[in-house]
């Protein structure tokens, strides 16, 4: 039976503080054995019991307390060797300088301290920053965090919306979710895509042949939503342009509903992108006309003509990034088809009954023609596996993006 993963959740006094009882929960919920360390300020806003009765553990406060934490440790040093992956969420501006400074005067900076180079560098320290607007935005501030992150700590930028102080701006912690994706890319060794930037097309398009019908399909939105969030977890500054879809998007997603616009939506954001992942199911046809009003007519006889093909704008652009295409389509011949006539990268052919669907059962394809068929697997897990993929390729490839480059 394997080993549980075991998480270090360290806890700032920010407001954000109780944010971090929810990500317990799904650190808890994951199967993870999580030991959490309180600054004073923490304590102060959120107490003790509650990350007590949710983690199952004693909870490390003081630099040398009475108990042991767990009871087998012997001091804070184990504290910072034993834990697979060590979370500061949230981490004012007051534990960022502290680190970047070797500064040491409670519990918590004691152990960050403690942390083995080789684990910071292999990005198993997670930074989650909350902190006033005004705050982050400070020069200081981006100097320690610019100044961490070369040694290899990883950050998860905060939000931009309402702050707790009632301004609007970039400072809210990022969600628990988006940061129990985050460590599980980091325990599964997703490379390190910080500063890379992601486009990624999902869900369906809709034609319309009346102010009431449309043509379409049965795209969810589910894999493009899930590659998102994988290279989002995995670094990346992510871009989403989403059709229609059954899922719930981010907010600050691209939306569109003709092949057309996403057409226009991609192309406009070329320059910007250095990899671009092409997950959506455009609708290939469109009624040639449109009735301005609902079709009522007892027999009906439709002519159709071709929507854009948003991958051959793509491979005859200017600024063309790194692309991995989807093909849907029982027939692998024609993903070989479309990677010979568009050559992107990459193609991932998945048969038409994972519309929809949770799963996907790929053959993953590569620009030489080489053919890689996987097991069928739930689509967040492929996601993980495409982000791996990606970044093998996308290392060796000198070339990157035309316009700009990001080596990993």
């Amino acid at each position: 039976m394997a080993k549980p993963v075991e998480i270090l959740l360290g806890v700032t006094g920010s407001i954000a503080a109780y944010k971090s009882l929810e990500l317990l929960r799904l650190f808890r919920k994951k199967g993870w054995n999580v030991t959490v360390v309180l600054t004073r300020s923490a304590a102060k806003l959120t107490g003790i019991d509650s990350f007590r009765a949710l983690s199952g553990r004693e909870v490390g406060l003081d630099l040398f307390p009475k108990y042991r934490i767990p009871h087998d440790s012997i001091h804070h040093i184990d504290l910072a060797v034993q834990p697979d992956l060590t979370v500061i969420a949230p981490a004012t501006a007051n534990i960022i300088g502290k680190l970047a400074h070797g500064i040491a005067d409670d519990l918590l900076s004691t152990i960050l301290l403690a942390i083995p180079s080789e684990k910071v560098s292999s990005g198993r320290v997670l930074i989650a920053p909350a902190m006033n607007s005004n705050m982050w935005l400070n020069p200081i501030v981006q100097e320690n965090i610019r100044r961490l992150a070369a040694f290899g700590y990883r950050f998860i930028n905060p939000e931009t919306g309402e702050l707790a102080c009632g301004m609007v701006g970039t400072g809210r912690m990022a969600s628990p979710e988006l940061i129990l994706e985050t460590c599980c890319a980091c325990l599964t060794q997703l490379p390190d895509f910080t500063g890379v930037r992601v486009l990624v097309t999902t869900g369906r398009t809709e034609e319309p042949l009346d102010p009431v019908r449309v043509i379409t399909n049965r795209s969810s939105g589910i894999m493009g939503l899930e590659i998102a969030k994988a290279f989002k977890a995995a670094g990346s500054t992510v871009k989403l342009i989403a059709g229609e879809v059954t899922v719930q998007l981010p907010p600050d997603a691209i939306r569109v509903r003709t092949t057309a616009e996403m057409a226009t939506a991609v192309e406009n954001r070329l320059p910007e992108t250095d990899i671009l992942v092409m997950c959506a199911a455009v609708a290939d046809y469109q009624p040639v006309k449109t009735a301005r009003a609902k079709l009522h007519a007892p027999n009906l006889t439709v002519a159709f003509r071709r929507t854009p093909d948003i991958l051959k704008i793509v491979s005859s652009a200017k600024y063309r990034p790194f692309t991995v295409a989807f093909s849907q389509d029982d027939s692998v011949k024609m993903a070989h088809k479309k990677l010979r006539e568009k050559q992107p990268e990459l193609i991932v052919a998945n048969p038409v009954k994972t519309a929809g669907s949770s799963t996907i059962r790929p053959v993953i394809i590569y620009r030489s023609g080489k053919t890689r068929r996987l097991q069928e697997m739930s689509k967040t897990d492929f996601a993980r596996e495409l982000v791996k993929i990606v970044g093998t390729i996308y290392r060796s490839n000198k070339k990157g993006n035309t316009n700009h480059v990001h080596p990993l």
